[in-house]
């Protein structure tokens, strides 16, 4: 009698199961790179975050100085004396913090009338920008 085999061999889910376990193994190790990629960019964040909160406080500190100095009527030449870093131009109070090795708080304080006003407060670019570095585009 001849028999005639139905449905799949053993042949068959083996190939199956070997297609799954290497479909498996690459999602996880897509899903481990990631992961990995994923807390270098946050301790990045986190050094970042650091530095710069850091200098906004000394900067802060700086400014309550220079507050303090021009409400107790210290002249705007006597502060910039007084206080590192601190340049006065035309009644206004300017310095400079650093964040890290590329950034700096800036800061730029109108020392005019009895009040002190801060003007500008930003965090600025100090690394030299080279134009004619090549960036990588896609061009479709």
């Amino acid at each position: 009698m001849n028999r005639f085999r139905t449905g799949f061999g053993i042949g068959f889910t083996t190939i199956i199961m070997m297609l799954v376990v290497v479909v498996f193994t690459t999602l996880g190790v897509l899903a481990l790179s990631t992961a990995k990629s994923d807390d270098t960019l946050a301790n990045k964040n986190l050094e970042f975050m650091s530095d710069y909160y850091e200098a906004e406080g000394k900067a802060n500190e700086i400014k309550a100085r220079i507050s303090t100095m021009h409400a107790q009527g210290i002249s705007a030449g006597d502060i910039a004396n007084s206080i590192e870093g601190v340049t006065v131009h035309e009644n206004r109070a300017e310095y400079g913090v650093k964040v890290n090795d590329r950034q700096m708080i800036h800061v730029q304080i109108n020392l005019e009338g009895s009040q002190t006003r801060v003007e500008r407060f930003n965090l600025e670019n100090t690394s030299e920008w080279n134009p004619s570095q090549p960036i990588s585009v896609w061009e479709g």
